[in-house]
């Protein structure tokens, strides 16, 4: 009897796109995203509005956006949430820090506007049970 030897195939790469198909919205590269910022004052509380990606890349400058907006010490700060198309761990950790420093300034912290991706973000990482999350600015301000 011979003996057979094992039969070697050679297989092809195939290379995949990034991320999970079935939710594209997630599978973005994370390099190069950019992060806009706009803060104004609106009924004696201050709106935060980024826009954009909260990712590795730009979860720093959120932080520090953050944080900078909590040493002046708001009575109500509403993180408005609408043009947030994503928001990693690094978001969700600078949306922590801030909170901490927060209450030592004195500062509650809303989430307002939280579009469709930023709902499922906030439902699975359980911080809609952690922070007061409001429909509208207007609902945030009390009004």
């Amino acid at each position: 009897m011979r003996e057979s030897k094992p039969v070697l195939s050679v297989r092809a790469i195939v290379r995949r796109p990034f991320g999970n198909p079935v939710k594209p919205r997630y599978a973005y590269r994370m390099t190069g995203s950019e992060l806009d910022w706009n803060s104004e004052d609106r009924s004696g509380a201050t709106v935060l509005a980024p826009s954009g990606r909260v990712d590795e890349s730009t979860a720093d400058s959120f932080k520090e956006s953050l944080l900078s907006a909590m040493e002046r010490k708001p009575a109500i700060a509403v993180i408005d949430l609408s043009s947030v198309e994503y928001m990693s761990s690094r978001g969700l950790r600078a949306l922590t820090l801030a909170q901490r420093a927060g209450q030592e300034a004195g500062t509650t912290i809303i989430l307002a506007c939280p579009n469709e991706t930023m709902r499922e973000i906030l439902a699975i990482s359980r911080y809609d049970m952690v922070f007061r999350v409001a429909e509208t600015i207007e609902g945030a301000l009390g009004h």
